[in-house]
């Protein structure tokens, strides 16, 4: 091979590798500003409840465990009825026993009712009886009273027809006297009918009390208040408890949203509605999210300023993304890959 020859092989192996080490600056230099830009990373949160028995007792059976899904409504746990079935047996009977206080005054009333009805209805028509006896009395004691002073009668006549009117005029008094006094009676009934409202009322009260103890009584079975996941038990068997020790933690794996702190210089980056890429921790979970709020307050200072630096403080506010991904799990980290 000649000099020329070797000289130009020499001289295109060189610019090869100018080439090459070129381009590797090049991609390092990208990558440098790539890491010299942070991701965007935000924590998982779901709805999640801590179910609490609302009466005091023992726990007797568990039956559900950590990782179970529940449908809603499903009988998780139960508690000991030895408290509320005494107190039910206690209130059935005051209320059965008010009960039968309420038929007697009942009963007492509407025979007080209907007896002195009976007897103002007697007495009223006595009374009609001797008016209409006194009237005619009196018209007869007038027309004798006229006939003595014209002398056509004699005065022992007279007495007689007087005598009568005085007797009329004191049996309609007698009558008139019957009939208040079957009116005050009658009145005096309304104690019963008053007595009557009370044990009523008294009943209804004590009806409102069974209910009470009965919705107790129906509280001793926990049932779940939605369909989701038990992700933790916080009592065992055999455990008493008040109504503030929770029994479960229930979370909703379709109701799910991830929580981004954005610095206040790419908060306008950002508006509700927004779809959004998100890229978990694995680097192959890719899944969509939506903007749902922007809180309008700033949490905290994601960068604090320094007297070397003479910076200010940057902000940070709270941006929530809507997910709703049954892969997406309670404290899961993704990051903001993009926006749509």
């Amino acid at each position: 091979m000649s000099k020329e020859k070797v000289f130009n092989a020499v001289k295109v192996l060189a610019l090869m590798l100018f080439f090459v080490g070129g381009l590797g600056v090049f991609y390092w230099q990208t990558s440098e500003a790539k890491a010299d830009v942070p991701a965007l990373w935000g924590m998982v949160d779901a709805k999640e409840i801590n179910i609490n028995s609302k009466v005091a007792g023992r726990v007797i059976e568990l039956l559900v465990d950590e990782g179970d899904h529940v449908d809603a409504g499903q009988l998780i746990a139960r508690v000991d009825r030895d408290l509320q079935e005494p107190q039910l047996r206690q209130a059935q009977a005051a209320l059965a026993a008010q009960y039968a206080q309420l038929q007697q005054v009942m009963i007492a009333s509407r025979n007080a009712e209907t007896s002195l009805d009976a007897q103002l209805r007697a007495a009223q028509a006595q009374l009609t009886q001797a008016q209409t006896a006194l009237d005619l009395a009196s018209k007869d004691e007038a027309r004798y009273s006229a006939l003595l002073e014209a002398g056509a009668v004699s005065v022992q006549t007279y007495d007689t027809y007087k005598s009568q009117l005085d007797n009329a005029l004191a049996v309609r008094d007698a009558a008139q006297a019957a009939v208040d006094s079957a009116r005050s009676d009658l009145l005096k009934n309304d104690q019963n009918v008053a007595a009557q409202l009370a044990a009523q009322e008294q009943a209804e009260a004590l009806k409102s009390q069974l209910d009470a103890v009965e919705v107790n009584l129906d509280e001793t079975e926990i049932r779940a208040p939605f369909d989701g996941i038990i992700t933790q038990k916080y009592v065992e068997a055999g455990q008493l408890i008040s109504s503030a020790i929770p029994i479960f933690a229930l979370q909703n794996p379709l109701d799910n949203w991830i929580d981004f702190k954005v610095d206040e210089t790419a908060i306008n980056n950002f508006s509700i509605g927004q779809l959004v890429k998100l890229r978990g921790r694995d680097g192959s979970t890719v899944i969509d999210g939506t903007v749902e709020s922007i809180r309008r307050k700033a949490d905290f200072a994601t960068q604090k300023a320094t007297s070397e630096r003479g910076d200010v403080d940057v902000i940070a506010f709270n941006v929530k993304v809507r997910t709703d991904n049954p892969a997406v799990w309670s404290g899961m980290r993704f990051a903001l890959d993009g926006a749509q």
